[in-house]
């Protein structure tokens, strides 16, 4: 059996322990092309963030002070073609967050990671912690008459998002020369307007994190693919889709978008694509 061991990174909010619950959900559900073959270590765990999709609910954010919890489990293809150990580090977005600040991670996580055969790397699409870069013409005008925001000294998204992705490409596990695959999964995609959910993920970087997409185009290290994802197709957080949304079996909600060989935009109803990708 191939052991992988797949790490998430993102800060805080960017969707990490919501798609790990839709993914559970997924492979339990065997209605998409990995399938569970045992449980998890800790299915209490996995339980207790699943419980919230569930009853409508997005899963609350992760506090600092609570035990983080590995999620293990052994998957298949439906083809057999890929048998595999999946373990999936619980790391807070806190942690990757100072990571960023100070450029120091844990010595434990930074054990993990350079343990890891594959990442993925969370952003989510209005963050409430997403961090515009400082427009200086404009703000120093601003700051002289006492009207600048004083948040200014955060580190802006899309150069945390390059951070992070260079501690991946230094410590991620390299066997024989090959390109580790590390998956950028670009969560909350219901809440684009129709016309640039049709767009690519890669289209979408390129717009809102310019220097980031950059980076990923010429990156020779890593083998990148972009995903979109929503994980039950719309806002839980909007009253008249989480009542719509209790009539629906969770297996026949929720998608990911990415672009393929041909450059065509591919729209699937398989939130567990990005892993399956990861797997190959």
């Amino acid at each position: 059996m191939i052991k992988k061991e797949i790490i998430i990174v993102g800060g805080p909010g960017s969707g990490k322990s919501n798609y790990l619950a839709r993914f559970w959900l997924a492979i339990y559900g065997k209605g998409n092309d990995l399938i569970l073959t045992a449980p998890p270590d800790d299915l209490a765990y996995i339980e207790d963030i699943t419980a919230f999709l569930l009853q409508s609910k997005f899963v609350p954010r992760t506090e600092p002070q609570e035990r983080a919890r590995d999620f293990n489990v052994a998957i298949k293809t439906k083809d057999d073609a890929i048998l595999a150990n999946l373990t999936v580090p619980d790391m807070f977005g806190e942690i990757w967050k100072k990571a960023v600040e100070t450029y120091e991670i844990p010595e434990k996580w930074l054990s993990t990671l350079r343990n890891s055969t594959s990442a993925i790397l969370f952003l989510r699409i209005r963050n409430e912690n997403n961090v515009q870069p400082l427009d200086w013409v404009n703000s120093q005008d601003l700051l002289k008459v006492g009207l600048g925001d004083e948040k200014n000294s955060d580190i802006p998204t899309q150069i945390a998002l390059l951070e992070l992705l260079r501690f991946i490409d230094e410590n991620i596990v390299k066997s024989n020369g090959g390109k580790p695959k590390v998956a950028i999964m670009v969560t909350a995609w219901d809440l684009l307007d129709p016309q640039e959910s049709k767009e690519s993920p890669m289209t979408y970087l390129e717009k809102q994190y310019p220097l980031f997409a950059g980076r990923l185009s010429d990156i020779n290290s890593l083998d990148v693919k972009i995903f979109g994802c929503s994980i039950v197709g719309g806002d839980l957080n909007m009253e008249e889709f989480g009542i719509a949304f209790q009539d629906q079996n969770i297996n026949d909600v929720g998608y990911v978008v990415y672009q393929d060989e041909d450059g065509y935009v591919i729209k699937q109803d398989d939130v567990t694509k990005p892993m399956s990708w990861l797997l190959e």
